[in-house]
């Protein structure tokens, strides 16, 4: 029995050269040319597909989402911290259904993906703001009016003042509207997920690379199309992978070999993963490219990544929130400000040195420092010391005085 019964015998009528071509042609416009040319469609959601676009999108909105955030008052002494402050209570639960955490979140995705990140702001009789509402990229956009006033206008028709909305813009051309660093960076993308599905083909085919099968005659086209579906149902994917094939008739098959080296698969894919990482300003080690992370450099380089990366999205949320949420007689002593303790302290020999100079000039009290370290108060606590003796400040200069 032969494998391919289906091979004209020698007694058939043999198809000319040109008949042959015109039936593979056929065939390879159809499935090989349409795939060849086919450009991925990329969308800013559709972008998340790709690993390293997900990792930076993620470290953004998650490290800003846990920031506390904080409104402070100017005072003789310096700031103190609101905790009865209206506003304050409605930074922490913007809404019924939503946490900071939440809003935070949803904003800087939505900037990070689209470019802008929009939430309403709802006011009572007497202008007060009472609630905080995320709203979708998709669903409003601004409109800058001849007399350059700014207005929101939403997908029901609705049209919103610029007071009345929270609007966190990255890179903008225009000074209104943020541009989408997907739409922007479209081509790298689509390099990436070309490079992604090479990966997936490769190896569903179990990590063998594409060949020719040798007859010495020619098919005709009826012949050639369920060899073709024979093969495809036998000899390709993942299940068939080192499968043996039964060839007849004089059949040969030939591997068409293309090294990875020569493919530069593996060098595309961290080319491409340094490249998004780079449209993010996120340090490669934070997505697990650690090629030139060393124990030295990783804390510089997360260092870099809040002063560069984060703290421009942190600013333009303060000043949205300043202009936007604080009434007119409030906005000269109040303020919004991020807790970036937390992310600019380093190891734990570091920070001691540091507390421990502050305190023998005199900078900082033993409370300021266990502030800063998340530890309660003690009474004698707010005494500034210097390095006379390690008496207090006032000490020093009564005996000072004294002695004149």
């Amino acid at each position: 029995m032969k494998w391919f019964p289906f091979i004209q015998s020698r007694d058939e009528r043999r198809m000319t050269s040109a008949e042959f071509e015109a039936a593979v042609n056929k065939v390879i416009t159809a499935d090989t040319v349409a795939d060849a040319t086919r450009q991925p469609n990329i969308s800013e959601e559709g972008a998340l597909n790709l690993s390293a676009v997900w990792a930076c999108v993620r470290i953004l909105s998650e490290t800003v989402g846990t920031l506390p955030m904080h409104l402070y008052q100017r005072t003789e002494k310096g700031r103190e911290r609101q905790y009865q402050h209206p506003c304050h209570h409605l930074i922490q639960k913007p809404n019924s259904y939503s946490t900071r955490f939440d809003l935070m979140h949803h904003l800087m995705i939505s900037c990070a993906l689209w470019g802008n990140g929009y939430a309403r702001i709802y006011r009572d009789k007497y202008y007060r703001p009472l609630r905080l509402k995320f709203i979708h990229p998709a669903r409003i956009e601004p409109i800058l009016s001849d007399n350059d006033e700014l207005f929101y206008r939403l997908d029901s028709g609705e049209l919103l003042p610029n007071c009345d909305i929270i609007h966190l813009r990255g890179l903008s051309t225009n000074g209104y509207k943020g541009k989408s660093p997907i739409a922007v960076h479209r081509d790298n993308l689509a390099l990436s997920i070309s490079a992604q599905d090479y990966g997936k083909r490769f190896f569903d085919q179990g990590g063998n690379m594409s060949g020719v099968f040798k007859y010495p005659s020619t098919l005709k086209p009826d012949a050639y199309q369920r060899l073709r579906k024979d093969l495809m149902a036998q000899a390709v994917g993942l299940h068939n992978a080192h499968v043996p094939l039964l060839l007849e008739g004089g059949m040969t098959y030939e591997r068409i070999s293309i090294p990875p080296e020569d493919a530069q698969f593996i060098a595309t894919r961290k080319f491409q993963k340094t490249e998004i990482a780079t449209i993010y300003g996120i340090p490669p080690h934070m997505i697990a490219d650690l090629e030139r992370a060393t124990n030295n450099n990783i804390e510089h380089q997360g260092m870099e990544f809040v002063q560069y990366c984060l703290l421009p999205y942190l600013v333009r949320i303060e000043e949205e929130f300043n202009h936007k949420l604080l009434r007119d007689d409030e906005f000269a002593d109040y303020y919004f400000l991020f807790g970036l303790n937390g992310l600019l302290r380093g190891d734990a020999k570091t920070r001691s040195e540091y507390y421990k100079n502050m305190n023998f000039v005199g900078a900082m009290s033993a409370n300021e420092i266990r502030s800063l370290e998340d530890m309660n108060s003690y009474d004698g606590g707010d005494e500034y010391f210097v390095q006379m003796n390690m008496q207090t400040i006032n000490n020093a200069i009564n005996g000072k005085k004294a002695s004149k």
